[in-house]
């Protein structure tokens, strides 16, 4: 009875907890919140912002080519204000943001470590979730334990590449905290290279 009634009420308590938490990130978004679509493709990730009127404009994977890479619809009025960005994610802290994911080849999962937040994104359909940042990226690099966790990071990196065959210039210059952004699905030999910075900043930043 002991192995089967604690761990059905522990269980019960983290199903419960994890619903309520699932309900609330993928229920409709604030209509005030920024709109962003991120596109997933092996092995990188593109963001779209939606730009003045919080729109984003159609798309569809027939009209992909080597110029628009998203799919985007140039007739759709929504699209003509949105923003297509590669390598840097920037986010406004304080503000909702509604992301929503689309994927162009295989089933990759937007996974965002620091927020606690994940989601896949799924060839043919769109999937979409909603949080609010509440440090910047700023002040998380001002923390007492992530400046001690980068140094330790830092010490490691340092002491990795000298006896390294394939060493290159900069290769132990000291990171520094970032968010990021990273697919937590096997998708690919190019798996573990498929990442964005996120940077979360003031609205006037």
């Amino acid at each position: 009875m002991i192995w089967t009634v604690i761990p059905a009420i522990v269980l019960a308590v983290i199903v419960i907890y994890g619903i309520k938490t699932w309900n609330h990130i993928t229920a409709v978004a604030d209509p005030s919140s920024q709109v962003i679509e991120l596109y997933a493709k092996q092995f990188d990730w593109t963001a779209r912002y939606s730009g003045a009127d919080n729109t984003l404009g159609d798309a569809n994977y027939k009209l992909i080519t080597s110029t628009n890479d998203l799919g985007m619809d140039s007739t759709s009025a929504a699209g003509q204000d949105d923003i297509v960005v590669k390598n840097e994610l920037h986010l406004v802290v304080n503000k909702e943001v509604e992301f929503k994911f689309r994927s162009r080849d295989v089933i990759h999962s937007a996974f965002f470590p620091h927020f606690r937040a994940q989601m896949n994104c799924v060839p043919g359909m769109t999937t979409m979730l909603h949080f609010t940042p509440t440090i910047t990226t700023a002040e998380m690099r001002k923390k007492p334990e992530v400046i001690k966790q980068m140094a330790a990071i830092n010490a490691v990196r340092k002491q990795r590449v000298i006896g390294d065959a394939d060493y290159k210039p900069g290769d132990d210059k000291p990171v520094e905290f970032d968010y990021i952004l990273l697919c937590n699905k096997i998708c690919g030999n190019s798996h573990y290279n498929m990442q964005m910075t996120v940077i979360v900043e003031t609205q006037a930043e």
